[in-house]
């Protein structure tokens, strides 16, 4: 039994490493990866049948996201607009653009992407007949390569308010309301959603610049605007009124629940 005993160590040591070896990553759903494509993008580079675009004619260009559709712009002037379909677990990621509008009208560009942080690479089939392989496609396959940048926020907005929080609401009444809210972003704006107990009570649209976050909402037939300070945390800390109301301001504090990561 003695030349067995070396070999069973080495099994306990082989399996006690294998159970410290972390868990690998699991990749975003569509919906968290759609996150990071929201804004309006800087072009850094733009190849057409492997020539590269003029960086004069770059300038003239522009690449927008809101929510599941693009924009494409040349010389101020809608060029392509559509959905975008994602599917981040796959390697290379891909993504299939519906064009509604613009030119290639109603077809479907198959693609493949890479997004890490500030930086976007799009390559795709303008004809949508093949989808890349990879980012450095032989110029005879006709496809566009695009590498994007997201302009960086000034200092005042460093703060990332995207994510989910617990709202506490003050009513003119003196009653608390406590429901929850996700912040998601929406192009260069943001989509606010409350519910309690999976229960929608109201949604808003909201513009942020700097440090201060402006909301429009509506709630059963009633219409409001919610102003808040962005605080770190992230925390938000407003005041809120119905318009067409009597002048009555309520008092609100987002306060993280669950980011969204």
């Amino acid at each position: 039994m003695r030349p067995i005993a070396p070999m069973l160590v080495f099994g306990f040591l082989a399996a006690g490493a294998s159970a410290a070896e972390p868990a690998p990553k699991k990749p975003p759903t569509p919906a968290e990866e759609l996150q990071n494509f929201q804004g309006t993008w800087q072009i850094e580079a733009w190849q057409e049948k492997g020539k590269a675009v003029a960086a004069a004619d770059l300038k003239k260009r522009g690449v927008f996201f809101g929510a599941n559709l693009f924009v494409y712009r040349r010389d101020g002037k809608l060029h392509q607009a559509g959905s975008l379909q994602l599917e981040p677990s796959r390697s290379p990621k891909t993504v299939n653009l519906s064009v509604k509008e613009g030119d290639g009208k109603d077809g479907v560009m198959l693609g493949i992407y890479a997004i890490s942080g500030d930086a976007l690479k799009l390559c795709y089939d303008p004809e949508g007949q093949k989808r890349p392989e990879n980012f450095t496609p032989d110029a005879k396959a006709g496809f566009t390569v695009i590498e994007l940048k997201k302009p960086k926020p000034p200092a005042d907005e460093a703060i990332e308010i995207a994510g989910k929080y617990r709202s506490e609401l003050l009513e003119a009444t003196g009653k608390i309301v406590v429901t929850d809210a996700v912040v998601e972003r929406r192009g260069d704006g943001y989509l606010v959603t409350y519910t309690k107990n999976d229960k929608v009570l109201f949604v808003g649209t909201a513009l942020r610049r700097g440090d201060q976050l402006s909301m429009c909402w509506i709630s059963s037939g009633q219409v409001g605007v919610s102003v808040y300070k962005i605080e770190a945390g992230p925390k938000l800390v407003g005041e809120y009124a119905t318009l067409g109301g009597i002048g009555v301001l309520g008092k609100e504090v987002l306060k993280p629940w669950k980011r969204i990561d």
